[in-house]
């Protein structure tokens, strides 16, 4: 059976949300040598995280002070994941800053952009440089090589959870007939609409193996993601990008560490590829 896929391309997939892609890949690969995907996502990506939560004390302040809506969308925030996964505690500027920006939104808190606060980024220190550089150019990376990987995978997703009301209205039908012809599908309508749905995601796992393929074996080649970070230093100096779409920031990078003041054309780069938040302030402090 042959069944067309119409996939209209994301653009900025990675901006600002590029722990959510990083989830939704590793999902992608759970059928995958599992050494393999280990090792692509623990070698310099592995959280930092510990049982005792750095940040437990703060969060338990800002649950005093804002409504739980706020807090849930502050701790999915980009802003916030970051200092998570490197054990970075919030200051009582952060939690000052938190405060003030909820406050302008008290009539609509699902408007606050939790990614647009302040944040001082020093990325001599490698799990600083880890997940507010490497992280969401690996994600950029990604994209480049397989363009519509993450919107296969948010189609079938979707496609499975039509699949499931489906199922669920044929065995209601099937048990109890509508005697309203106009109120639901016929069976038949039913049967023939899971054929299809279930034909389409056929066919989107065999993209999906051929993208994650293509992923692999283009990690495999590329020292800037398939080698452990211990030092921010030694990794730059010692490291040489294999793809040409990372060389200009590459050539940005290794000159911070003799040249701080290179850290704002850092924040250019990132900023005109949507990389990075707004107000990142990138440094370089040994």
């Amino acid at each position: 059976m042959s069944e067309t896929i119409v996939i209209k391309r994301q653009t900025n997939t990675s901006k600002y949300q590029y722990y959510r892609y990083f989830n939704l890949l590793k999902k992608m690969m759970a059928d995958e040598n599992k050494k393999t995907v280990d090792n692509l996502f623990n070698l310099q990506f592995s959280l930092l995280i510990t049982n005792n939560d750095i940040n437990e004390k703060q969060i338990k302040i800002l649950s005093r002070l804002l409504c739980r809506e706020a807090v849930d969308s502050l701790l999915q925030s980009t802003w916030f994941l970051r200092k998570k996964h490197c054990s970075v505690p919030l200051t009582k500027e952060n939690i000052n800053a938190v405060v003030n920006l909820a406050d302008k939104y008290q009539s609509n808190i699902s408007d606050i952009n939790w990614n647009a606060l302040n944040a001082k980024i020093n990325i001599a220190d490698h799990a600083r440089l880890i997940q507010a550089i490497i992280k969401p150019i690996f994600i950029w990376w990604v994209e480049h090589i397989t363009p519509h990987i993450f919107t296969l995978y948010e189609i079938k997703k979707d496609l499975e959870y039509q699949i499931n009301q489906c199922e669920n209205i044929k065995l209601f039908e099937e048990k109890e007939p509508s005697n309203i012809a106009s109120s639901f599908l016929s069976l038949e309508d039913i049967k023939t609409k899971l054929e299809a749905d279930k034909a389409r995601i056929v066919v989107i796992d065999d993209l999906l193996k051929k993208d994650i393929k293509l992923v692999i074996e283009a990690w495999e080649k590329e020292p800037v993601f398939n080698k452990k970070i211990n030092n921010t230093l030694e990794y730059l100096q010692n490291t040489q990008p294999h793809s040409e779409l990372l060389q200009p920031l590459w050539d940005i990078l290794i000159t911070i560490p003799q040249h701080p003041e290179n850290c704002k054309k850092l924040k250019h780069w990132l900023v005109e590829h949507s990389l990075c938040l707004i107000n990142d302030e990138f440094m370089w402090h040994v």
